[in-house]
Protein backbone atom coordinates (compact mmCIF):
# COMPACT_ATOMS: atom_id res chain seq x y z
CA UNK A 1 0.00 0.00 0.00
CA UNK A 2 1.53 3.40 -0.47
CA UNK A 3 2.51 5.14 2.53
CA UNK A 4 2.35 9.16 3.51
CA UNK A 5 5.61 10.71 1.58
CA UNK A 6 4.69 8.33 -1.93
CA UNK A 7 3.74 10.08 -5.10
CA UNK A 8 0.62 8.46 -6.33
CA UNK A 9 0.60 6.49 -9.86
CA UNK A 10 -0.57 8.10 -12.77
CA UNK A 11 -3.06 5.24 -13.49
CA UNK A 12 -6.08 5.81 -15.58
CA UNK A 13 -10.09 5.22 -14.29
CA UNK A 14 -12.56 6.27 -15.79
CA UNK A 15 -15.12 8.96 -14.51
CA UNK A 16 -17.87 7.74 -17.21
CA UNK A 17 -18.64 4.65 -20.07
CA UNK A 18 -16.55 7.34 -22.36
CA UNK A 19 -14.64 9.49 -20.10
CA UNK A 20 -10.87 7.81 -19.31
CA UNK A 21 -8.94 10.39 -17.16
CA UNK A 22 -5.55 9.67 -15.65
CA UNK A 23 -5.11 9.99 -11.64
CA UNK A 24 -2.78 12.91 -11.91
CA UNK A 25 -6.09 14.96 -14.19
CA UNK A 26 -7.85 14.40 -11.08
CA UNK A 27 -5.57 16.89 -8.99
CA UNK A 28 -5.48 19.15 -11.62
CA UNK A 29 -8.14 20.95 -9.90
CA UNK A 30 -6.26 20.71 -6.34
CA UNK A 31 -5.71 18.10 -3.31
CA UNK A 32 -8.25 15.06 -2.99
CA UNK A 33 -9.36 12.45 -0.77
CA UNK A 34 -9.35 8.92 -2.61
CA UNK A 35 -11.62 6.55 -0.95
CA UNK A 36 -11.20 2.91 -2.43
CA UNK A 37 -13.86 1.19 -1.63
CA UNK A 38 -14.84 -2.77 -2.86
CA UNK A 39 -18.53 -2.68 -4.35
CA UNK A 40 -21.16 -0.37 -5.30
CA UNK A 41 -25.01 -1.52 -3.60
CA UNK A 42 -22.80 -2.96 -1.02
CA UNK A 43 -24.48 -2.59 2.43
CA UNK A 44 -20.68 -1.26 4.13
CA UNK A 45 -20.01 0.83 0.90
CA UNK A 46 -23.28 2.22 0.48
CA UNK A 47 -22.96 3.32 4.50
CA UNK A 48 -19.45 4.55 3.67
CA UNK A 49 -20.45 6.85 0.73
CA UNK A 50 -23.50 8.06 2.47
CA UNK A 51 -21.79 9.15 4.89
CA UNK A 52 -19.32 10.90 2.77
CA UNK A 53 -21.95 12.49 0.47
CA UNK A 54 -23.43 14.31 4.17
CA UNK A 55 -20.19 15.61 5.65
CA UNK A 56 -18.72 16.63 1.54
CA UNK A 57 -18.97 20.32 3.02
CA UNK A 58 -16.20 19.63 5.43
CA UNK A 59 -14.26 18.59 2.79
CA UNK A 60 -15.02 21.19 0.76
CA UNK A 61 -14.23 24.03 3.30
CA UNK A 62 -10.89 22.72 3.26
CA UNK A 63 -10.39 22.61 -0.30
CA UNK A 64 -10.13 18.54 -0.96
CA UNK A 65 -12.57 16.88 -3.41
CA UNK A 66 -13.98 13.62 -1.76
CA UNK A 67 -13.28 10.96 -4.81
CA UNK A 68 -14.84 7.58 -4.01
CA UNK A 69 -12.95 4.38 -6.49
CA UNK A 70 -13.65 1.30 -7.11
CA UNK A 71 -13.45 -1.37 -9.74
CA UNK A 72 -17.21 -1.30 -10.35
CA UNK A 73 -17.69 -0.07 -13.92
CA UNK A 74 -18.96 3.31 -15.17
CA UNK A 75 -22.57 1.98 -15.87
CA UNK A 76 -22.84 1.30 -12.19
CA UNK A 77 -21.37 4.04 -11.02
CA UNK A 78 -23.85 6.10 -12.60
CA UNK A 79 -26.57 4.19 -10.88
CA UNK A 80 -25.81 3.84 -7.45
CA UNK A 81 -24.92 7.44 -7.58
CA UNK A 82 -28.15 8.75 -8.66
CA UNK A 83 -29.89 6.48 -6.85
CA UNK A 84 -28.32 7.88 -3.30
CA UNK A 85 -27.69 11.63 -4.75
CA UNK A 86 -24.06 11.15 -4.36
CA UNK A 87 -22.55 14.90 -4.51
CA UNK A 88 -18.89 13.68 -5.72
CA UNK A 89 -17.58 11.41 -8.13
CA UNK A 90 -17.37 8.36 -8.06
CA UNK A 91 -14.08 6.61 -10.57
CA UNK A 92 -14.26 3.29 -12.09
CA UNK A 93 -11.11 1.40 -12.08
CA UNK A 94 -12.70 -1.49 -14.01
CA UNK A 95 -8.82 -2.46 -15.30
CA UNK A 96 -7.95 -2.38 -11.41
CA UNK A 97 -4.56 0.28 -12.40
CA UNK A 98 -5.25 2.21 -9.70
CA UNK A 99 -5.66 -1.06 -7.40
CA UNK A 100 -3.00 -2.30 -8.14
CA UNK A 101 -0.64 0.33 -8.59
CA UNK A 102 -1.66 1.58 -4.60
CA UNK A 103 -1.14 -1.80 -3.59
CA UNK A 104 -4.69 -2.36 -2.82
CA UNK A 105 -5.48 -5.63 -4.20
CA UNK A 106 -6.80 -8.63 -3.08
CA UNK A 107 -9.44 -11.29 -2.74
CA UNK A 108 -12.95 -10.62 -1.40
CA UNK A 109 -14.96 -13.75 -1.05
CA UNK A 110 -13.85 -15.50 -4.16
CA UNK A 111 -13.73 -12.33 -5.96
CA UNK A 112 -10.22 -11.50 -7.23
CA UNK A 113 -8.96 -8.34 -7.69
CA UNK A 114 -11.21 -6.08 -5.38
CA UNK A 115 -9.75 -3.19 -4.07
CA UNK A 116 -9.02 -2.32 -0.32
CA UNK A 117 -11.23 -0.45 1.78
CA UNK A 118 -8.85 2.44 2.31
CA UNK A 119 -8.68 6.19 2.22
CA UNK A 120 -6.13 8.70 0.93
CA UNK A 121 -5.26 12.42 1.38
CA UNK A 122 -3.47 13.75 -1.71
CA UNK A 123 -1.94 16.71 -2.05
CA UNK A 124 -1.88 18.54 -5.27
CA UNK A 125 1.68 18.09 -6.68
CA UNK A 126 0.59 13.87 -6.22
CA UNK A 127 2.27 13.48 -3.12
CA UNK A 128 0.27 11.07 -0.33
CA UNK A 129 -0.10 12.79 3.07
CA UNK A 130 -2.20 10.68 4.73
CA UNK A 131 -3.41 6.71 4.09
CA UNK A 132 -5.73 4.45 5.69
CA UNK A 133 -6.45 0.98 5.53
CA UNK A 134 -9.59 -0.53 7.04
CA UNK A 135 -11.62 -3.79 7.90
CA UNK A 136 -14.04 -5.14 5.18
CA UNK A 137 -16.92 -4.20 7.83
CA UNK A 138 -15.20 -0.98 8.75
CA UNK A 139 -16.39 2.80 8.15
CA UNK A 140 -14.05 4.84 7.49
CA UNK A 141 -13.37 7.34 10.40
CA UNK A 142 -14.08 10.74 8.62
CA UNK A 143 -13.42 12.38 12.02
CA UNK A 144 -9.53 11.47 11.75
CA UNK A 145 -9.48 12.25 8.22
CA UNK A 146 -10.77 15.50 8.26
CA UNK A 147 -9.01 16.14 11.06
CA UNK A 148 -5.18 14.74 9.75
CA UNK A 149 -5.95 17.19 6.51
CA UNK A 150 -6.40 20.21 8.93
CA UNK A 151 -3.11 19.98 9.84
CA UNK A 152 -1.42 18.85 6.54
CA UNK A 153 -0.26 21.15 3.77
CA UNK A 154 -1.96 20.03 0.82
CA UNK A 155 -1.63 22.32 -1.89
CA UNK A 156 1.28 24.14 -3.36
CA UNK A 157 -0.22 28.11 -1.36
CA UNK A 158 -0.33 26.08 1.79
CA UNK A 159 2.79 24.30 1.73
Amino acid sequence: MLQIGDSIPDAQVWLGPSEPLSLHQVLEDGPVLLLFYLFDWSSTCTNELELLRDRKAEFDALGIRPIGISCDSPWTHIAWASALDFNFPLLSDWNREATRAFGLEHTFRGFEGVSQRSAFLVAADGTVRGAWLYEITEVPDLDAVLSAARALPLSPASS
